[in-house]
Protein backbone atom coordinates (compact mmCIF):
# COMPACT_ATOMS: atom_id res chain seq x y z
CA UNK A 1 0.00 0.00 0.00
CA UNK A 2 2.55 2.26 -0.60
CA UNK A 3 0.92 4.37 -3.46
CA UNK A 4 -2.86 3.87 -1.71
CA UNK A 5 -5.19 1.39 -2.01
CA UNK A 6 -5.56 -1.27 -4.94
CA UNK A 7 -8.52 -2.60 -6.24
CA UNK A 8 -8.42 -5.72 -8.15
CA UNK A 9 -9.73 -9.25 -9.43
CA UNK A 10 -8.56 -12.53 -9.46
CA UNK A 11 -9.18 -14.31 -13.44
CA UNK A 12 -9.23 -18.17 -13.44
CA UNK A 13 -7.27 -19.31 -16.62
CA UNK A 14 -9.17 -18.67 -19.73
CA UNK A 15 -12.19 -16.92 -17.85
CA UNK A 16 -13.22 -13.71 -19.91
CA UNK A 17 -12.95 -10.26 -18.54
CA UNK A 18 -16.04 -8.71 -18.73
CA UNK A 19 -17.38 -5.33 -18.46
CA UNK A 20 -19.56 -6.60 -15.70
CA UNK A 21 -16.14 -7.32 -13.50
CA UNK A 22 -14.54 -3.86 -14.34
CA UNK A 23 -17.61 -2.41 -13.35
CA UNK A 24 -17.74 -3.85 -10.02
CA UNK A 25 -13.97 -3.66 -9.29
CA UNK A 26 -14.60 0.53 -10.68
CA UNK A 27 -17.48 0.72 -8.01
CA UNK A 28 -15.28 -0.70 -5.49
CA UNK A 29 -12.09 1.64 -5.88
CA UNK A 30 -14.48 4.58 -5.39
CA UNK A 31 -16.11 3.22 -2.85
CA UNK A 32 -13.17 2.87 -0.76
CA UNK A 33 -12.03 6.39 -2.29
CA UNK A 34 -14.92 7.75 -0.88
CA UNK A 35 -14.95 6.09 2.70
CA UNK A 36 -11.10 7.38 2.99
CA UNK A 37 -11.60 10.62 1.60
CA UNK A 38 -8.99 9.95 -1.31
CA UNK A 39 -9.06 12.78 -3.91
CA UNK A 40 -8.00 10.20 -7.05
CA UNK A 41 -9.31 6.98 -8.21
CA UNK A 42 -6.76 5.62 -11.21
CA UNK A 43 -8.48 2.90 -13.28
CA UNK A 44 -6.27 0.88 -15.44
CA UNK A 45 -7.75 -0.50 -18.47
CA UNK A 46 -7.69 -3.60 -19.97
CA UNK A 47 -5.71 -3.33 -24.36
CA UNK A 48 -7.94 -3.26 -26.70
CA UNK A 49 -11.84 -1.78 -27.34
CA UNK A 50 -14.10 -4.69 -25.90
CA UNK A 51 -16.84 -4.13 -23.23
CA UNK A 52 -14.17 -4.29 -20.85
CA UNK A 53 -12.67 -1.20 -22.16
CA UNK A 54 -16.02 0.96 -22.01
CA UNK A 55 -16.40 -0.11 -18.67
CA UNK A 56 -13.54 1.10 -17.61
CA UNK A 57 -14.23 4.64 -18.97
CA UNK A 58 -18.00 4.65 -17.24
CA UNK A 59 -17.55 7.51 -15.06
CA UNK A 60 -14.40 8.80 -15.67
CA UNK A 61 -13.48 12.38 -16.06
CA UNK A 62 -10.24 12.13 -18.33
CA UNK A 63 -8.20 9.21 -20.37
CA UNK A 64 -4.76 8.78 -20.86
CA UNK A 65 -4.33 6.41 -23.61
CA UNK A 66 -0.74 4.49 -23.56
CA UNK A 67 0.13 3.22 -27.02
CA UNK A 68 3.05 0.82 -28.22
CA UNK A 69 4.46 1.74 -31.23
CA UNK A 70 2.76 -1.09 -32.98
CA UNK A 71 0.47 -1.41 -36.21
CA UNK A 72 -2.08 -2.99 -33.55
CA UNK A 73 -1.44 -0.20 -30.78
CA UNK A 74 -1.94 2.78 -33.73
CA UNK A 75 -5.26 0.99 -34.18
CA UNK A 76 -6.24 0.20 -31.20
CA UNK A 77 -5.16 4.17 -30.17
CA UNK A 78 -7.33 5.26 -32.93
CA UNK A 79 -10.46 3.59 -31.20
CA UNK A 80 -10.26 4.09 -28.30
CA UNK A 81 -9.82 7.71 -29.14
CA UNK A 82 -13.18 7.62 -30.90
CA UNK A 83 -14.72 6.07 -28.25
CA UNK A 84 -13.32 8.68 -25.43
CA UNK A 85 -14.81 11.55 -27.86
CA UNK A 86 -18.67 9.89 -28.21
CA UNK A 87 -18.34 10.22 -24.17
CA UNK A 88 -16.90 13.64 -24.23
CA UNK A 89 -13.58 12.65 -22.10
CA UNK A 90 -10.92 14.84 -22.46
CA UNK A 91 -8.22 12.53 -24.23
CA UNK A 92 -4.46 12.28 -23.93
CA UNK A 93 -1.92 10.06 -25.17
CA UNK A 94 1.79 8.69 -24.32
CA UNK A 95 3.74 5.89 -26.12
CA UNK A 96 5.38 3.31 -24.30
CA UNK A 97 8.52 1.61 -25.33
CA UNK A 98 8.95 4.40 -27.96
CA UNK A 99 12.20 4.04 -29.11
CA UNK A 100 11.28 0.42 -30.30
CA UNK A 101 10.02 1.85 -33.31
CA UNK A 102 10.98 5.86 -33.67
CA UNK A 103 8.98 6.49 -37.16
CA UNK A 104 5.74 4.61 -35.74
CA UNK A 105 5.72 6.81 -32.50
CA UNK A 106 6.11 9.82 -34.97
CA UNK A 107 2.99 9.09 -36.37
CA UNK A 108 0.92 8.14 -33.21
CA UNK A 109 1.32 11.06 -32.39
CA UNK A 110 0.58 12.79 -35.47
CA UNK A 111 -2.59 11.13 -35.51
CA UNK A 112 -3.82 11.26 -31.78
CA UNK A 113 -3.17 15.46 -32.41
CA UNK A 114 -5.40 15.16 -35.21
CA UNK A 115 -7.67 13.80 -33.38
CA UNK A 116 -7.47 16.56 -31.13
CA UNK A 117 -5.79 14.02 -27.88
CA UNK A 118 -2.55 15.53 -26.29
CA UNK A 119 0.47 14.07 -26.30
CA UNK A 120 2.17 14.06 -23.23
CA UNK A 121 5.04 12.12 -23.89
CA UNK A 122 6.90 9.03 -24.64
CA UNK A 123 8.16 6.15 -22.02
CA UNK A 124 11.52 4.33 -23.49
CA UNK A 125 11.86 0.66 -23.47
CA UNK A 126 14.17 0.13 -20.43
CA UNK A 127 15.43 -3.33 -18.55
CA UNK A 128 15.13 -1.13 -15.53
CA UNK A 129 11.64 -1.85 -15.51
CA UNK A 130 12.08 -5.60 -15.62
CA UNK A 131 14.55 -5.15 -12.62
CA UNK A 132 12.46 -2.82 -10.53
CA UNK A 133 9.71 -5.16 -10.67
CA UNK A 134 12.09 -8.57 -9.63
CA UNK A 135 12.76 -6.11 -6.42
CA UNK A 136 9.32 -5.44 -6.01
CA UNK A 137 9.63 -1.89 -6.59
CA UNK A 138 7.65 0.49 -8.95
CA UNK A 139 10.03 1.84 -11.53
CA UNK A 140 9.56 5.12 -10.06
CA UNK A 141 11.08 4.32 -7.14
CA UNK A 142 13.86 3.58 -9.18
CA UNK A 143 16.85 5.57 -10.40
CA UNK A 144 16.17 4.64 -14.09
CA UNK A 145 15.90 6.77 -17.21
CA UNK A 146 11.68 5.43 -18.08
CA UNK A 147 11.18 6.44 -14.31
CA UNK A 148 11.94 9.89 -15.18
CA UNK A 149 10.13 9.57 -18.71
CA UNK A 150 7.38 8.33 -16.30
CA UNK A 151 7.52 11.16 -13.78
CA UNK A 152 7.32 13.96 -16.65
CA UNK A 153 4.06 12.47 -18.32
CA UNK A 154 2.69 12.10 -14.64
CA UNK A 155 3.53 15.97 -14.00
CA UNK A 156 2.01 17.28 -17.31
CA UNK A 157 -1.62 14.95 -16.67
CA UNK A 158 -1.54 16.45 -12.79
CA UNK A 159 -1.92 20.12 -14.03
Amino acid sequence: MRFGPMVHARLNPAAENSGKLVSTVRREAHRISDEQNLPLVIVDGPPGIGCPVIASLTGATRVLVVAEPTVSGRHALKRILLLARHFSLPASVCVNKYNLNVPMTETIEKEATEAGAGVLGRIRYDRAVTLAQMQNKAVVETDARSAEDIRIIWEKLSL
